[in-house]
C-alpha cells in the first residue's frame, strides 16, 4: 500500500527504504542541498572518466547515484518539494548519467549510446518546453521514469566494474540494463513524465 502524505503526495516505494533513516539524516539537509552536490560534482566525475580512471570514477558516481536516491525521497517525507527542486533534479539526474553515456558507452555501443543521449534531450527538452508554455501540462516524476534512472545506474555502475575489472560479461550487462531503460524512458515519456 502506498501512502500518502500531508500535502497530498503519493510515498513512492523507494521512499519506503528512506523512511526508518530520517531520524538520523540532519533536519539541516536539505533535499535541494543533495541536488547541488550532484551538480556540483559531475564534472570531477567527468575528468576521472575522460582519464579513464574507472575505479574513482565508479566512487563518484555510486556517490551521486545515492544522493539522487535520498533528494526525492527527503522532499517527499518532510514535504520540502520545491519549484527548484522540481527543475534541476532531473537535469542533475541527466547530466550524472548523460556524461557515463556519452563518455563510455560511446566507445562500446554507439547506437545504444545515441539512443540514450536522445532520450535524455528529449525529457530535459519537454521539460523546458513544459515549463515556458502557457498551459503547462504537469510533466513530472513517475514510477516508469525513476525505474529508468535506477536501470541506467545499475548500466553506468556495471560498466565502469566492467571496465576497471576487464570483465566483459559485465559490460554486456550494462548494455542490457541501458536497452531496458530505454523501454521504460518510452512508457515515462508517454504518461507526460521525466
Amino acid at each position: 500500500m502506498i501512502e500518502k502524505l500531508m500535502n497530498g503526495e503519493k510515498l513512492a516505494p523507494f521512499d519506503c527504504l528512506v523512511k526508518p533513516f530520517l531520524p538520523i539524516i540532519p533536519k539541516k539537509l536539505l533535499p535541494n542541498h543533495l541536488t547541488f552536490i550532484r551538480l556540483v560534482f559531475t564534472p570531477a566525475l567527468i575528468v576521472y572518466l575522460v582519464a579513464g580512471e574507472y575505479r574513482i570514477s565508479f566512487v563518484i558516481f555510486i556517490l551521486l547515484a545515492i544522493t539522487d536516491f535520498l533528494d526525492g525521497a527527503l522532499a517527499r517525507l518532510r514535504n520540502q518539494i520545491t519549484e527548484w527542486g522540481k527543475v534541476w533534479d532531473p537535469v542533475a539526474d541527466k547530466l550524472l548519467v548523460g556524461s557515463v553515456v556519452a563518455i563510455l558507452l560511446l566507445k562500446i555501443n554507439l547506437v545504444l549510446a545515441v539512443l540514450v543521449l536522445v532520450i535524455e534531450t528529449t525529457f530535459i527538452l519537454a521539460g523546458v518546453v513544459n515549463k515556458v508554455s502557457a498551459n503547462p501540462i504537469g510533466i513530472q516524476a513517475n514510477n516508469y521514469g525513476k525505474i529508468k534512472m535506477n536501470l541506467q545506474c545499475f548500466g553506468a555502475s556495471f560498466l565502469m566494474i566492467g571496465l576497471f575489472a576487464a570483465m566483459p560479461v559485465l559490460i554486456s550487462l550494462a548494455q542490457i540494463f541501458f536497452y531496458i531503460s530505454v523501454f521504460f524512458a518510452l512508457i515515462s515519456l508517454l504518461k507526460k513524465g521525466i
